[in-house]
């Protein structure tokens, strides 16, 4: 894991911060969509902090990624696990600046870790066929890729035990 690498709960003041690493429209090639406006960004948080969806079914967990001896936002990770089940969809972005250091793996390590803490059991990501980046963070996190492709991405699948 990168030096002085952690997560911070999403708070919706991150927005000020985040615009600036999420605003290169390369980083948007995979997922689709344009770089947030600030706006967009605190409004978007404002729905994640609150940590459920609106029908209470699925728990919403959203973490900044914090980098250096500055702790400086890098990037997010996030998982829905629903609340009658042992299973998180994850996921995670660092901004173009930061790639190529290791913060997507240890990172999303970490996550998984906390998954695991509370009581998450298997982990599934659905990524890009092309996006070799998140592939190969997602085979570091032991996952592994399924036969099964939604909105063009495949599926990947694996445990939330020891990352």
């Amino acid at each position: 894991m990168p030096p002085a690498l952690s997560l911070r709960s999403l708070r919706v003041a991150d927005a000020d911060a985040t615009v600036e690493v999420l605003a290169d429209p390369s980083l948007h090639l995979f997922t689709g969509g344009e770089p947030p406006t600030r706006e967009e960004l605190a409004a978007r948080y404002s729905r994640q902090v609150v940590g459920r969806s609106a029908d209470g079914s699925e728990q919403w967990l959203n973490w900044i990624v914090l980098a250096g001896p500055d702790q400086r936002p890098v990037g997010y990770v996030q998982a829905t696990v629903p609340v009658d089940g042992d299973t998180a969809e994850i996921s995670w972005v660092i901004g173009t600046p930061w790639q190529g250091r290791g913060h997507a793996t240890g990172a999303a390590r970490l996550m998984v870790k906390e998954l695991a803490r509370r009581g998450v059991h298997h982990l599934v990501a659905h990524i890009h066929p092309d996006h070799e980046a998140s592939s190969r963070v997602a085979t570091h996190l032991g996952l592994v890729p399924t036969d099964v492709m939604i909105d063009g991405e495949i599926r990947w699948t694996g445990s939330a035990g020891p990352a």
